[in-house]
């Protein structure tokens, strides 16, 4: 921690990015680094591979991010937010000469392959928390703008505080920045209740292919390209539906197939209690936590999800669940 803040005092222009279709923790992490950044005196730019979803746009700074470093930007710094390895990043990552820039590599899964120049790498209930410990410790004040971007990737990452990774600094930080006039009500209206129509469109259409196996104690479902074709929309819109199978009663592990291109399908598990599905992400070449992970797939769909089924069907026999 300390010889990361050091290295962001010494540096003046940054490069904020996270990964690829980004979640609430990644776009309230980088927009808080940004806030920060900014209020050091930094000359600080938001550069995503893909768009900031339209649920979030709802944070300040959204309006700022970029698709791609521009190019009378010369940064002395890139930090990487939420990326267990560098990839996840995207394209933005071969817009910068890595050979001559640091990377501060700031994440909360474990599974982080330690790819920075400087590396952050602590479990903790989102990347988020991370952030705002480097606001502490750079000693800045926790400005509005800060806190709610900090308070929405916590509040995402742990599923409103539902989840099994909230822990007592979580809620410790989300008192904190709601003392600095930060409404949850409001924060969760506008991340968790402002989805456009056709995400239940989706939703209904995905929901039609739920199976439930391994003795009720798994339940997996997926969207197809033709169900966005039809209804317009882009993939971010599908976030968090992996979570609604997990809700049944008896189903310890949810598994959601997203195919992202011909033959390619990103898998996406979660989990209750002791059901580790990181050891089946990682199988496939993924990562995440515990109760929650993922991973990208190729090939035939039917073998593809035969494959991962029998996969999470072993761990859990394995583990006695």
């Amino acid at each position: 921690m300390k010889r990361l803040c050091e290295e962001i005092r010494r540096r003046q222009r940054f490069v904020v990015t996270t990964h690829v279709e980004p979640d609430g923790d990644a776009v309230g992490s980088s927009l808080a680094m940004y806030h920060a950044l900014r209020a050091l005196g930094k000359e600080a730019c938001v550069c995503l591979t893909d768009s900031v979803p339209p649920v979030y746009r709802f944070l300040p700074g959204s309006q700022q991010v970029l698709r791609e470093v521009p190019a009378d930007f010369n940064p002395d710094c890139l930090v990487a937010l939420d990326c267990s390895e560098l990839s996840r990043a995207g394209e933005i990552v071969s817009q910068i000469d890595r050979a001559s820039v640091p990377i501060l590599n700031i994440d909360h899964h474990l599974s982080n392959d330690r790819f920075g120049t400087f590396n952050l790498v602590e479990e903790s209930a989102a990347t988020g928390e991370l952030v705002y410990a480097i606001i502490g410790e750079l000693g800045i004040p926790v400005s509005r703008e800060m806190g709610e971007c900090v308070y929405t990737a916590i509040l995402t990452d742990t599923g409103g505080f539902r989840y099994r990774n909230t822990t007592r600094r979580s809620l410790q930080i989300a008192a904190e920045i709601v003392s600095l006039g930060v409404s949850p009500g409001e924060i969760a209206e506008r991340a968790c209740e402002s989805y456009p129509l056709e995400r239940f469109q989706v939703l209904g259409k995905a929901l039609r292919t739920l199976h439930v196996g391994c003795d009720g104690r798994v339940a997996d479902f997926f969207v197809s390209r033709d169900m966005f074709n039809g209804n317009g929309v882009s993939p971010s819109i599908v976030e968090g539906f992996v979570n609604y199978p997990r809700e049944i009663d008896g189903v310890l592990v949810s598994v959601f197939f997203r195919e992202k291109d011909e033959n390619q399908y990103r898998v996406s598990l979660r989990s209750k209690g002791d059901a580790d599905v990181s050891l089946v992400a990682r199988s496939f070449g993924g990562g995440g936590h515990r109760n929650a992970a993922g991973c990208l797939i190729e090939g035939e769909f039917d073998v593809v999800r035969e494959h991962v089924l029998r996969k999470v069907c072993e761990m859990i026999q394995g583990s006695g669940l």
